[in-house]
């Protein structure tokens, strides 16, 4: 019986630990992007949009519990040792990050109906990152003002902020989705390139750092 010669992919072809690096330092650029915003600064509801978005992209390179969580550590490392740390703004990074892993590990999935359990992880994740935040203030830092509002103030932050969230999170999460797919289909036609490219990217983002801050 003739045997034909197994076809490779130039996927298949690259060692394992390229196809990781690369996943890596693209986490990392995702990471970094997101400092660089907060650094920049703006409305709360369009940093919360870009952080969700970049969430979501690092999310559909890398589903594993936990991801998330470290791209919003990386992040407030980023704004940290560029500009005097803020504990309010610090919290709020990495509480939406935690808030989107836990949503992440409950609802997505690579099977089917993908863009809308993005979409429902965008808006679980924005509800329980805006109640962990108004709680850790309230209880744990008791920041400022924060205590005197109560459980009835968190719950009032919670629905305000939490739902301007969830409105932009039904689109920019899905968004994530699309775009890290084409991440990865770009990368598998040219992995060397994807790498160095990536690699270019985070040393880039890291020497404007300082400059944003």
């Amino acid at each position: 019986m003739n045997q034909h010669p197994q076809q490779h992919t130039p996927e298949d072809q690259e060692p394992p630990v390229m196809k990781t690096g690369w996943l890596m330092v693209c986490l990392a650029v995702l990471a970094s992007a997101w400092g660089l915003t907060e650094l920049i600064g703006g409305e709360t509801v369009v940093l919360t949009a870009v952080g969700l978005l970049l969430l979501a992209v690092g999310r559909s390179l890398v589903n594993r519990p936990g991801s998330s969580t470290a791209i919003a550590a990386v992040a407030v490392l980023f704004k940290s040792v560029n500009t005097a740390p803020f504990l309010c703004h610090l919290a709020g990074i990495i509480l939406l990050g935690v808030a989107f892993d836990l949503a992440a590990t409950l609802l997505w999935r690579e099977d089917r109906k993908q863009f809308l359990r993005a979409a429902l992880t965008g808006v679980f994740s924005s509800y329980l990152s805006c109640f962990l935040f108004a709680a850790s203030m309230v209880w744990v830092f008791k920041f400022r003002s924060w205590p005197e509002g109560g459980l009835e103030g968190i719950g009032e932050y919670t629905l305000s902020s939490g739902s301007r969230g969830a409105l932009t999170a039904l689109v920019v999460v899905p968004l994530g989705l699309w775009l890290g797919r084409l991440l990865v289909r770009q990368a598998v036609g040219h992995p060397r390139w994807a790498l160095r490219t990536a690699v270019v990217t985070c040393l880039a983002l890291w020497v404007l750092g300082p400059f944003a801050g």
